[in-house]
């Protein structure tokens, strides 16, 4: 840039070209005027432009060098040019002044917005409601005549309230409040961190509701990063609580720009988000904002002059420095937050850990020693990003994809997970290291389960066109119990019933260690399956590690105690062991000989095919003996409870209803 460069080359160059990209094409006079005399001039059709004779110092004093009209041909803004090299600032007062001229010359009185600028540099002032701001580039004639329109008729916030069938918690209600407090005060960026499950996209709802009742917002942007969770944000939520406002979801630039409510995903408005005005949308909503997303969508944020907010689930003290910026808040000092451990146990559930002792550390793999620093070094070498974990190729990969090694945490995960009253696993998410992996996982259950033929477990992963329906089975049926997700579940997908975690790898990111803690600990109260939960109820959730992530990011490895769960079957058996002793010391020699032959035909109908039960074959064996009930050597009781009560959660055929039944009848024997 030349400190010669004159301002009829900085506007001709530069200003002109800005100009036109925002639809303001300076040759078009029903649209722009140049050098315009505002003292003198009488709108719209008594115009006075510049005199040949002036010079340009006395051009500076007298007349405003650009007017945007609105589409009756009135002024809407003041542009005031300065050369390039020149701070644009020291047009503010000269563009103030044009602005007062004009609007004593016109009836209405009605705002005149103000822009002064050097062509690089653009700044933006609605004066009498906000402070003068730095922008990208100029708004459009719709922008400017919305802002116009929203300076009149927006509403005091005060007399707008959220909906209760939107938010209705008083958390909820106090992080809008914390916001509108904060426009109120001109503030114009906000994050808000919640707890996953607490309903940070209901409050994100209700914001919109407010800023659209209150006449804040026209055009509403709400932003994911991935497609699934674009369709759940619009199809669930802007749909269910807007269903008479005009909504679309985005996929490219073409937009029907009479909608109120847009959802898209960050990758859609990274490639397309040049190609709308820099005005045209009056609130941004990022949902889960951390630093990828201010990576990914820096760019976007900065382009587009819309109020921001941000809403994550990680914990405030792992959100970066760069989020807090992007957001407008200082370090540690979101604009609201309601962590974890607020939310428990009202709202959310606690949860227990498994401190696994099989796989990865009996196979010599020492998981504690893989530091941050490492694992980071590792993901660049392969080219990743460190929150977007991708281990497929590499030798931990090869390592922890031996079956034996697989088998051994399958294993351990099926003999102390919670079950259903049937005995099947809850709700369970495994996040394995690579799709690889996961097919492997799937594989060993298959071989070690045959019984579930094949519908004990979903293999779920970004590549599978199908995701979303496996997504939905996963949900809504009983089976599968298990989904093993590869970047999909990782986040932002709410099923309730879930009652097992599964860490089958190292989450050493702050952020995403939550984001798949999070996935367990939807409350109790808003299960629908209770059928699927341990005991009817989900007190808690449980998580496997194997990786020891809850020591990596110094957490308390044990977690609450743990509560024991057993399948109906197993209830019903452990009653009828009662009953024969009962019976037993009594001597009612016709209700031990019942009792003893259902104990039996409990023992029979245990499923063959299970390698449990093959493994615990020699114990069936011992009790089919025929000296078995006299016992000689051993109590038959104590045996049937210590060795073949933990088998009966493998009986076939069981019908949940029926044996409820069963064991409501019983247990008054």
């Amino acid at each position: 840039m030349s400190r010669d460069e004159q301002e009829w080359k900085t506007r001709l160059d530069r200003i002109n070209v800005k100009l036109k990209k925002a639809g303001w094409d300076v040759k078009d006079r029903t649209k722009v005027l140049e050098e315009v005399d505002t003292k003198n001039s009488v709108f719209p059709h008594d115009i006075k432009h510049q005199k040949d004779t002036l010079s340009e110092e006395e051009l500076e004093k007298a007349y405003a060098d650009y007017i945007l009209l609105d589409n009756r041909g009135m002024p809407l803004a003041v542009v005031e040019a300065k050369k390039a090299y020149k701070d644009p600032r020291i047009g503010k007062k000269q563009a103030e002044m044009y602005v007062d001229d004009i609007k004593n010359n016109l009836e209405s009185k009605k705002d005149v917005l103000i822009f002064y600028t050097n062509g690089i540099d653009i700044w933006y002032w609605n004066k009498g409601f906000e402070t003068p701001r730095l922008v990208s580039g100029f708004y459009s004639q719709d922008d400017l005549m919305r802002v116009r329109f929203q300076n009149v008729s927006a509403e005091n916030f005060l007399d707008v309230q959220p909906r209760e069938e939107i938010i209705n918690r008083p958390y909820q209600l106090e992080a809008v409040q914390r916001v509108i407090e904060g426009m109120e005060r001109g503030k114009r960026r906000f994050l808000i961190v919640q707890a996953t499950g607490t309903g940070k996209t209901r409050v994100a709802m209700a914001l919109i509701d407010v800023m659209i009742r209150a006449k804040r917002a026209k055009r509403i942007l709400f932003l994911t990063d991935r497609t699934e969770l674009n369709d759940q944000a619009f199809d669930e939520n802007i749909v269910r609580f807007f269903p008479s406002e005009s909504k679309q979801k985005v996929y490219s630039s073409t937009v029907d720009q009479d909608s109120r409510i847009y959802a898209a995903t960050l990758q859609t408005m990274k490639n397309n988000y040049q190609d709308f005005s820099v005005g045209f949308f009056d609130l941004i909503i990022s949902d889960e904002a951390h630093r990828s997303v201010y990576d990914k969508l820096g760019s976007v944020f900065e382009y587009f002059d819309a109020k921001l907010i941000g809403l994550t689930a990680t914990p405030a003290d792992y959100v970066d420095h760069y989020t807090y910026t992007t957001f407008g808040c200082e370090k540690n000092v979101p604009t609201f937050n309601f962590d974890y451990e607020q939310a428990v146990p009202k709202y959310l559930a606690r949860y227990a850990v498994w401190q696994a002792q099989t796989g990865i550390q009996r196979d010599g793999i020492d998981a504690s020693a893989l530091t941050p620093e490492e694992l980071r070094r590792l993901l660049v070498e392969e080219g990743l990003d460190p929150d977007d974990i991708d281990w497929t190729g590499s030798e931990l990969e090869r390592k922890i994809t031996v079956k034996s090694t697989i088998k051994a945490m399958i294993r351990e995960f099926m003999e102390n997970c919670y079950e259903d009253d049937t005995g099947l696993p809850a709700k369970t998410i495994f996040f394995p290291v690579s799709i690889a992996h996961a097919r492997r996982i799937e594989e060993c259950f298959d071989e070690m389960y045959p019984q579930h033929h094949g519908e004990l477990v979903s293999v779920i992963t970004h590549d599978n066109p199908r995701k979303k329906q496996l997504v939905k089975d996963f949900k809504k049926k009983s089976l599968p119990r298990i989904a093993i997700s590869v970047g999909i579940l990782d986040t932002g997908v709410d099923i309730p019933e879930v009652c097992n975690l599964a860490f089958m790898r190292p989450i050493r990111s702050g952020i995403r260690f939550w984001q798949m803690l999070g996935r367990g600990t939807r409350h109790d109260s808003i299960c629908d399956h209770r059928d699927w939960l341990p005991n009817g109820k989900k007190e808690l959730f449980l998580i496997f590690d194997y990786w020891q992530n809850f020591e990596a990011h110094e957490l308390n490895p044990t977690g609450p105690k743990m509560y024991k769960t057993e399948a109906i079957t197993t209830k019903i058996f452990l009653n009828r062991l009662k009953l024969y002793r009962k019976f037993f010391d009594r001597n009612e020699t016709e209700n031990l000989e019942v009792i003893k032959q259902k104990i039996g035909a409990d023992i029979d109908n245990l499923d063959k095919e299970s390698l449990t039960i093959q493994k615990n074959e020699p114990s069936i064996e011992i009790t089919k003996e025929p000296s078995f009930w006299g016992g000689v050597g051993r109590d038959p009781i104590d045996f049937l409870k210590k060795e073949i009560a933990p088998l009966m959660k493998h009986r076939e055929g069981v019908a949940l209803p029926e044996q409820t039944f069963v064991h409501n009848c019983e247990k008054y024997l």
